[in-house]
């Protein structure tokens, strides 16, 4: 990957907006076409404010016990909660798995995957006398040159109203079709994601965007929720943050999306099984190798039915 250190001044010509829909608008298409042209877009009301008065409880314990962060791009006041599958039902069952919202990730991805999994699951609530934080790329922690096809989508739920003054989050829309040298300068437009709370700002994990300043007395709080291509180490290891004991109560799809789930061909087996087997109670026999190869998997998977070597 190239080292990223120039500073591009905007280019002439360049419409790229934030663009925003109100639900019953925000259809999967026009959520995924706001991605591929302007890198991000903000939905408003998309759940209602008892469901996240309900997230807002549920975390509240855990924000409680939690300190600031340590440095200026972790927030020096700002708490981040991970973890959220196995501590917010509310999150898990209203948010991450939101039928629109997985439908415009569906648009994004899968076509370099089987399937895609949540990586990181953050509560990150911005605390007053917050400073910005660097702006930045989602998906820099994967070795993929840009511009290039998205490998990671994200979605930033507000819990509280997000407004200029309290550190909504930045974007540079349009960033996210940059190179790997250009990085967002003066002449850059930045816009922030204003919206009440129940709303979602999604964006192409290559689009550039931070964290702004809280001039407020008040705690500003979002949910991060990432989606990953399947085959793709997720950011935040999900297997500790829910271990099998925890997922299992979780509904299927869900347990599914964190990653209790085989990628065709074979990618992420437990005792030669997909991984659903953990979720099993224990037994006190051990079962035989499963036939891993999924038909359904495409050219791949047919290549490696006739040239693996069985050993």
């Amino acid at each position: 990957m190239a080292t990223r250190t120039r500073t591009a001044p905007a280019r002439k010509g360049a419409r790229h907006r934030l663009i925003t829909f109100e639900k019953d608008a925000a259809t999967p298409r026009k959520v995924s076409n706001a991605l591929r042209t302007h890198g991000c877009c903000v939905v408003k009301n998309l759940v209602s404010t008892r469901v996240m008065g309900k997230v807002r409880r549920e975390l509240q314990p855990w924000l409680d016990r939690t300190g600031t962060g340590e440095g200026d791009f972790i927030g020096r006041y700002t708490k981040r909660v991970g973890g959220l599958m196995a501590r917010s039902r509310t999150v898990g069952e209203k948010l991450a798995i939101h039928p629109m919202v997985l439908e415009a990730v569906d648009a994004m991805l899968l076509d370099r995957c089987h399937h895609y999994h949540l990586s990181p699951t953050q509560c990150v609530s911005i605390g007053p006398d917050e400073t910005p934080q660097p702006l930045h790329r989602d998906d820099a922690i994967y070795p993929f040159n840009h511009p290039g096809k998205p490998s990671v989508i994200t979605v930033i739920w507000a819990v509280t109203d997000f407004t200029l003054e309290n550190g909504a989050t930045q974007a540079v829309p349009g960033s996210h079709l940059w190179d790997d040298e250009r990085m967002p300068g003066d002449r850059d437009k930045v816009v922030q994601a204003v919206m009440p709370a129940g709303s979602a700002i999604i964006y192409d994990g290559a689009l550039f965007h931070g964290g702004a300043p809280n001039f407020t007395n008040q705690w500003r709080t979002g949910i991060i929720l990432g989606y990953a291509l399947g085959w793709l180490r997720q950011e935040e290891n999900q297997y500790l943050a829910c271990p099998p004991e925890v997922a299992r109560d979780l509904p299927v799809k869900l347990q599914k999306l964190i990653g209790y789930q085989l990628h065709p061909p074979f990618l992420g087996w437990y005792e030669m099984q997909d991984p659903s087997y953990a979720l099993r109670e224990a037994g006190d026999t051990l079962p035989g190798a499963g036939e891993l190869l999924d038909t359904d998997a495409g050219e791949t998977a047919q290549n490696l039915n006739t040239s693996l070597k069985r050993t």
